[in-house]
């Protein structure tokens, strides 16, 4: 029998009512959701990944490793005051499947409902999360394959090592992506972590490494070297003959060039229709700013609590839920940035921030007049 395809979840409308998604995450859960016992009674952070439809719990000495294959879900707990408050997040792989993505949608707004609909929830997608999201871990470390592959736990080991290129350092999270060991991963602008052991750790600078990533991947290099200490190499030191020994010979590749950020944009706010062949209604536009600006330049008044709407701040999208939406209403309110991405590319890979009429965040309020 022919194995069906996988389908990226790039390629899907996320509408998950009377969906094949929806018939087999509900005939998964018949029972009950058996991972929702207990959560968000107090603060820390939580992980479950997603197979064959079902939740699972992830091994908390695995938090902050990803399989780009696999989509998660992510619930942080945190105190406002005397209250317990709650952050739940999907995150998205590269390479996880529309049935992944629809399951961890539908399950995150199952685990809102849990929660009495207090939580705000959260779309990331691999490579573009938000600080928020970075900053509930010590690394985010991407890895090749996923549930499907069988992969549990990366073991690095001589003879199956590891190579990471640090791409980017928040205040607290280092950010490393698996990539092929070859030489031609390798550039000049960035700092690259071979694994091969607990005492076989190096650590590789391009020479137009930048200092932060420098000094992050240092860090991190000598945190995974526990029976040893991590060897650090800079461009043009080609003496250590081991470590070259795992990279190869060939040629070095060039600088992976920055992504394209818009530098200025100008919020705009949408109706969403309940019927998802509809288009997304343009309902209003505010002042054009400037990354890391926020203005009261939407009219509040326009926001319906018989409807759902989108706000695009350019950077980050927005889905506004009145107060009268069910549960249907809120599993397809996340569906409303991917229905706006067919029409604009850019917001595929956006974080998404599901906000609930009278529990608005002070990030969706700034730019409402």
């Amino acid at each position: 029998m022919q194995k069906p395809q996988k389908i990226s979840w790039k390629d899907t409308n996320l509408a998950l009512i009377g969906s094949d998604i929806d018939r087999k995450v509900k005939a998964a859960a018949a029972a009950g959701e058996a991972a929702w016992q207990g959560i968000g009674r107090k603060e820390g952070t939580k992980v479950w990944r997603i197979e064959q439809f079902q939740v699972k719990e992830w091994p908390e000495d695995q938090y902050g490793m990803f399989y780009r294959g696999d989509s998660y879900i992510v619930l942080n707990t945190y105190k406002q005051g005397d209250a317990l408050k709650h952050d739940i997040h999907i995150w998205i792989g590269s390479e996880s499947s529309q049935d992944e993505y629809g399951t961890a949608a539908y399950k995150m707004v199952e685990a809102d409902e849990f929660l009495g609909g207090a939580p705000v929830q959260h779309r990331q997608v691999e490579g573009s999360e938000c600080t928020k999201f970075a900053n509930y871990f010590n690394v985010l470390e991407y890895l090749d394959g996923g549930v499907e592959s069988g992969f549990r736990k990366v073991v690095a080991t001589p003879e199956k090592p590891l190579f990471f290129r640090v791409t980017s350092i928040t205040a607290k999270t280092v950010k490393m992506i698996q990539v092929p060991m070859a030489k031609s991963s390798m550039n000049n602008r960035d700092s690259f972590i071979l694994y091969a052991g607990d005492d076989k750790v190096w650590c590789w600078h391009g020479e137009n490494a930048r200092p932060i990533e420098k000094a992050g991947s240092n860090t991190w290099a000598e945190k995974m070297c526990t029976k040893g200490t991590a060897v650090v190499l800079d461009q043009g030191d080609d003496e250590d003959a081991e470590f070259w020994s795992y990279i190869g010979d060939g040629q070095m590749g060039a600088p992976i060039p920055d992504e394209e950020e818009l530098e200025e944009f100008t919020p705009t706010l949408y109706r969403v229709d309940g019927d998802p062949s509809k288009p997304l209604e343009k309902v209003s536009t505010g002042t054009t700013l400037k990354k890391g600006q926020c203005k009261a330049c939407l009219d509040k008044q326009a926001l319906d609590d018989s409807d759902v709407f989108l706000l695009d701040a350019g950077w980050e999208i927005f889905v506004w839920i009145g107060k009268g939406a069910d549960i249907s209403e809120k599993i397809a309110a996340l569906g409303a940035a991917d229905r706006l991405a067919e029409v604009e590319p850019r917001v595929k890979h956006l974080p998404v921030t599901i906000v609930k009429a009278s529990a608005e965040t002070t990030d969706f309020l700034y730019f409402f007049r």
